[in-house]
């Protein structure tokens, strides 16, 4: 089936993704083997990066002639970190949401520990009209700790992108909360969050794994049809709304929701230190 890949680092010389153009079109190439067929290149955006944040799409105009010579789509998009100062720069931000149409964002937590301010942020992105998309969840101590951290998250309106690395590991931690949030019908779509050509291409191993705990219709959504619908700027209807577990979800919205404790970072480290 086609591939598409709305989380992945591509850009020559801007991030911690490749460092040259010869880097780039050797993961084009591996790309177009998988018939990927649409991309998203998101350069993280971290605080200090404000300050010449056009930087971060530099290469992008010849990123999209290379691909396109591979029959492969490319939108700009970014990885946000999320701050509470997002909501001042929304001029800066808006051209980094996915085809720079303001209709969806990636944000990155911090792996320890959930911000205070998340719930807020995430609204803050709501109200303006953008829907905030996670990034990989599943690697958070919050999450793993305690997935009705996510719940939060989801009922404050947030879109869940799993990354396709996970999947492949389903002994460590992230595998399996990764692996328990996909069960749940929680993940909107999955990515690769891919930087450079080894290991390989991890989205189409995902795929082939997924065969025998999903039928192809649900993975056809998680690979193509709802990143397509988000790249487009179109609305998609959140998994978590047909869930096994959307009640206590939406508890969450209404307010009526069990809160977990909120642990500090310190508490995380001991207990992946245990594992």
């Amino acid at each position: 089936m086609p591939l598409a890949d709305l989380h992945l680092h591509l850009l020559p010389a801007v991030d911690d993704g490749p460092p040259d153009w010869e880097t780039t079109e050797a993961m084009l190439t591996q790309l177009a083997a998988n018939d990927v067929k649409l991309v998203a290149p998101t350069p993280h955006v971290w605080e200090g990066d404000w300050q010449q944040v056009g930087e971060r799409h530099r290469g992008l105009d010849a990123l999209v002639q290379r691909a396109a010579e591979k029959g492969i789509q490319v939108v700009g998009a970014a990885e946000l970190w999320a701050s509470p100062d997002l909501p001042e720069r929304w001029e800066q931000l808006l051209p980094l949401t996915y085809g720079g149409k303001g209709k969806y964002a990636l944000v990155e937590f911090d792996l320890s520990e959930m911000p205070l301010f998340a719930e807020w942020l995430l609204f803050q992105f709501k109200v303006r009209g953008v829907t905030p998309i996670i990034a990989h969840p599943e690697r958070y101590f919050w999450v793993q700790e305690d997935e009705r951290n996510l719940y939060r998250l989801l009922a404050a309106g947030a879109l869940v992108q799993v990354g396709a690395d996970a999947l492949l590991r389903p002994e460590t931690p992230m595998g399996k909360t990764a692996w328990r949030l996909l069960q749940n019908g929680l993940v909107d779509f999955l990515a690769s969050d891919w930087h450079a050509p080894e290991p390989s291409y991890p989205l189409a191993q995902a795929v082939q794994k997924l065969k025998g705990a999903l039928n192809s219709e649900a993975i056809t959504r998680l690979v193509w049809v709802v990143p397509r619908q988000i790249a487009a700027g179109n609305t998609v209807q959140p998994a978590w709304h047909s869930s096994p577990v959307r009640h206590e979800v939406q508890a969450f919205s209404s307010g009526s929701g069990n809160l977990p404790r909120r642990r500090h970072w310190w508490q995380f480290l001991w207990r992946w230190r245990k594992r």
